[in-house]
């Protein structure tokens, strides 16, 4: 401080940076963000999961398959959710169409396994470059393969193959 006639005069100074805040901010702000991105991921992923949870209980409810896993859902005709499990040594695939929770088990282990499909899929006879999704599912009270996927050219397919043989049910190409 100065004196000048009396009178005390703070001269301003220039203010030092200070590291230790600036990283103590930055660091709040990304706890910030990371936490915000968490509960979203959260918001978005917990339909699925209680979807899932419902359909188990479901599951365990009608029939007495245990070990309940790989749940996948299919929006083809309405949804469809298939869940593998066990029952009496064995596997089986369960699946429940939309909300009217009927329950059909199906044997699961003697049909084409997905790396069977996605070699047959690669072949020349369908020429998928990328393959979106391959779901279990029902038609016509048979245990199906719901596929959908890129070809060569660029066009988006559907198929609908059975699990057992492998003969092509439903076919939309070229979308």
């Amino acid at each position: 401080m100065e004196i000048h006639d009396n009178l005390r005069v703070n001269m301003a100074r220039p203010k030092k940076f200070s590291w230790s805040k600036f990283i103590a901010i930055v660091v709040a702000f990304l706890v910030v963000i990371g936490a915000a991105l968490a509960f979203y991921a959260y918001l978005a992923l917990r339909p699925m999961a209680k979807a899932e949870s419902n359909v188990q209980a479901v599951v365990r409810q009608k029939t007495k398959l245990q070990n309940l896993h790989d749940m996948t859902v299919d929006y083809r005709d309405g949804s469809t959710y298939a869940v593998l499990g066990t029952e009496a040594g064995k596997q089986k695939v369960a699946i429940i169409h939309g909300k009217d929770k009927n329950v059909k088990v199906f044997d699961y282990g003697d049909g084409i396994t997905p790396k069977q499909l996605k070699a047959r899929l690669e072949s020349d006879e369908y020429q998928a470059k990328k393959i979106y999704s391959a779901n279990l599912s029902e038609y016509q009270n048979t245990l199906v393969w719901e596929i959908s996927y890129k070809d060569e050219g660029g066009s988006l397919n559907y198929l609908t193959m059975d699990y057992k043989t492998g003969t092509v049910y439903r076919a939309v190409n070229g979308i």
